[in-house]
């Protein structure tokens, strides 16, 4: 077999949640919802985990680009102020 070049999105009327749900269960894949009342994507729990941790390596890669950025051009901080300030932000994070 080959690599995936594509995929298709295919169409499903759901009537209920227990449907919509069961659905869910069944795929491996993001489902797009759209009706009368209500727009969204749903995904599996271990969807929205991998794309979490994804996110969380990506904010991390930028935070080193940007130290290394800081210290290149002279800027460089004392590490325990730059340990409090990111503790400082996931408190506010925690807090939200």
């Amino acid at each position: 077999m080959g690599r995936v070049i594509a995929q298709t999105l295919v169409s499903h009327e759901v009537h209920d949640l227990v449907d919509l749900f069961r659905l869910l269960a069944e795929s491996d894949h993001p489902i797009y919802v759209s009706g009368e009342d209500a727009q969204g994507v749903l995904l599996s729990y271990e969807t929205y985990q991998d794309l979490q941790a994804h996110l969380e390596d990506l904010e991390d890669r930028l935070a080193m680009q940007e130290a290394e950025a800081e210290y290149r051009a002279g800027d460089a901080r004392p590490f325990d102020d730059i340990l409090a300030e990111i503790e400082a932000e996931e408190s506010a994070h925690v807090s939200d």
